[in-house]
């Protein structure tokens, strides 16, 4: 029997996302997600998980005839959407970013630090931080800050410096980025690195260690609401206060501070002196 086609019908979901877990692979079960067209007051459309671990959603406004397929210049139809991310579950930091759709792949973030590397690739996953009270994967490094802006006078009542980006490098490679909470409190995690000796004498892994440098992004963010993830990755680098001495206190600035990460040793950073780790706002 032949068959004849009458009809075909193609539909896009009006936005596709991967949010890019500091853990590593997607971050889907429990948290939550919605999109709405930026600055127009209408209600924010959930974006729903899919079994690949991308997140979509259809039905925006402006994008019918592109979801129904109609049209193949996505810059045609161009809007600004904003996307809102939060975890119940407190594994990740919240927030939010915006993207322009359609796009004819998954949807990336247009600002430094965040585009498609060259030669382009097909998506970016959307970065998310790990929230300082996250529990640590088994045999990952742990390094723990709290961030304060420096201090004019009591070191103690300094102001956190929320949302400050934290970078941990092993010479010029970068280990891993935390991103600190609106109350200054900061979590890096990531895989060991190569022992500095692999290949000598067998030797006990707690017995192993890494010389390791840390630096600091940061801008002070205005009010209290979630800034855009877009502003905070463009945050400049500042210098870090590698100990604080004294009455009124002498800081001892520097673009970096230098660490000893041991093997299976939890390391809390601060600067020397104080109670915090301190960064000039």
């Amino acid at each position: 029997m032949s068959v004849r086609e009458m009809e075909r019908l193609r539909l896009r979901p009006g936005v596709g996302l991967r949010f890019e877990d500091p853990f590593g692979g997607p971050l889907g079960e429990g948290l939550q997600a919605s999109i709405v067209l930026a600055d127009s007051g209408l209600p924010p459309v959930s974006l729903l998980p899919t079994p690949s671990g991308h997140w979509t959603a259809q039905g925006l406004p402006g994008l019918r005839a592109w979801e129904a397929g109609e049209g193949d210049d996505p810059a045609l139809l161009a809007r600004l959407f904003e996307v809102t991310v939060n975890d119940p579950r407190a594994r990740v930091l919240p927030t939010r970013f915006r993207v322009r759709l359609p796009q004819n792949r998954l949807a990336h973030l247009e600002c430094p630090g965040a585009a498609p590397g060259d030669p382009p690739i097909d998506h970016f996953p959307i970065p998310l931080f790990a929230a300082p009270a996250r529990s640590v994967p088994a045999g990952w490094a742990c390094i723990r800050a709290s961030v304060r802006e420096l201090p004019v006078g009591d070191p103690d009542s300094a102001e956190p410096a929320a949302w400050a980006l934290v970078d941990v490098f092993r010479g010029a490679t970068l280990l891993a980025t935390g991103m600190a909470d609106a109350r200054g409190e900061v979590l890096l995690a990531f895989a060991y690195p190569e022992p500095p000796d692999a290949g000598a004498t067998a030797r006990s892994a707690f017995d192993v260690s890494w010389p390791l440098t840390l630096s600091l992004r940061y801008r002070r963010q205005p009010g209290a609401s979630i800034p855009l993830l877009c502003d905070l990755l463009a945050q400049p680098a500042k210098p870090v206060a590698r100990s604080v001495a004294g009455t009124p206190p002498v800081v001892d600035l520097g673009a970096d501070l230098s660490l000893s990460l041991r093997y299976g040793q939890p390391l809390a950073v601060a600067t020397t002196g104080a109670r915090a780790l301190f960064v000039q706002p």
